[in-house]
């Protein structure tokens, strides 16, 4: 009897124990923690500092994109073209390839890679922020971001660099004939060695590095660039007269890599484009203040005229053979698109 006792007493143990342990067994599904996705660090490329609106449309562009992504997504942003080693053109290589997964060049740049970019930057064909603004907003827009496609990479938006102003030792500039043997500093670009050779200038191409000496010892007369680097590379220090002549704009492109983009959910899409509209709309804002603040400030110190749009008449009439040689490269639809009315 007592054997028959202990052996009711085990068996019910047992199932007791094994009860227990069923128990807290979590049923299928239940209780489990999903894993912790790591965020992805993206590499966002540019050209100049810290200190510049490119810098500050990039950061905008880093915080929107960890925001809306639930920092799903990172972005260090790398100025200075650190990445490149210093080489804008390389730069875009970078992107193109899928070194770097997002990216802000000057379309002046671009034009190494593609010589159609060159539309936006044709001399005075769009002279001030307004017919700027339609051609970017428009069908000029729609045409960059076709050709960008067409050469590896993903355009979201455009910025602007700003007008490029030209500066000199020698006198101010009012009418074409003023830039006649004035040896200016130019981009190694086709269409600005053909500009200024038009206009009877010696345009000498060089690495900017080496732009402030060259004033400073009277190697060459002048210069061009946007009013942020003529006021951030202090050339009024070697440079009397700046003329706002507006008459190249530098349109700036943000971009991703198609590496990045083709690894994107359709919502991620949506998500990267908006964000990249906000942030070079922010950047060109940011843009025209300080160019009026800075002109402001260049004006102490060198003599500053501005063109009429008298003036910048003249100019445009003496473009034409220029208008009409970059026509054959560039295509009639691409050129009207900017501005350009055909005489």
């Amino acid at each position: 009897m007592l054997k028959k006792t202990l052996t009711i007493i085990l068996i019910l143990a047992l199932v007791l124990s094994l009860a227990a342990c069923g128990g807290n067994e979590p049923a299928a599904g239940e209780g489990e923690e999903s894993e912790a996705v790591d965020p992805k660090v993206l590499k966002m490329n540019i050209t100049i500092s810290e200190t510049s609106s490119w810098y500050q449309g990039a950061k905008k562009y880093k915080d929107l994109i960890e925001e809306r992504t639930n920092g799903r997504y990172l972005i260090d942003i790398y100025p200075n073209e650190q990445l490149s080693g210093g080489n804008q053109t390389k730069g875009i290589e970078n992107v193109q390839t899928g070194v770097t997964d997002v990216d802000i060049h000057s379309t002046i740049i671009y034009t190494v890679v593609d010589e159609r970019f060159t539309a936006v930057n044709m001399p005075w064909m769009i002279p001030t922020y307004e017919e700027a603004d339609a051609a970017i907003e428009g069908r000029g827009g729609e045409l960059i971001f076709e050709i960008a496609k067409e050469n590896g990479v993903i355009p979201l938006a455009l910025g602007e660099s700003g007008y490029r102003q030209i500066t000199n030792n020698v006198r101010p500039i009012e009418k074409p004939s003023d830039l006649e043997h004035l040896k200016i500093r130019v981009p190694g670009i086709k269409m600005f060695l053909d500009l200024f050779d038009l206009l009877g200038a010696d345009p000498t191409a060089m690495n900017f590095a080496e732009v402030f000496t060259a004033l400073q010892q009277g190697t060459i007369d002048g210069q061009e660039n946007p009013v942020d680097i003529i006021s951030s590379s202090k050339l009024d220090e070697v440079q009397e007269y700046m003329t706002l002549t507006n008459y190249v704009y530098d349109a700036l492109l943000l971009s991703v890599s198609t590496n990045l983009w083709d690894t994107l959910s359709d919502e991620d899409k949506v998500i990267f484009e908006e964000a990249a509209k906000e942030a070079m709309a922010y950047q060109k804002e940011v843009a025209r203040v300080s160019n009026e603040e800075k002109i402001a400030e260049l004006e102490k110190t060198m003599q500053v005229n501005e063109l009429t749009p008298e003036q910048i008449d003249v100019f445009q009439e003496a473009m034409i053979p220029l208008y009409e040689q970059w026509e054959e490269i560039l295509g009639l639809e691409l050129m009207e698109a900017f501005g350009y009315q055909k005489k």
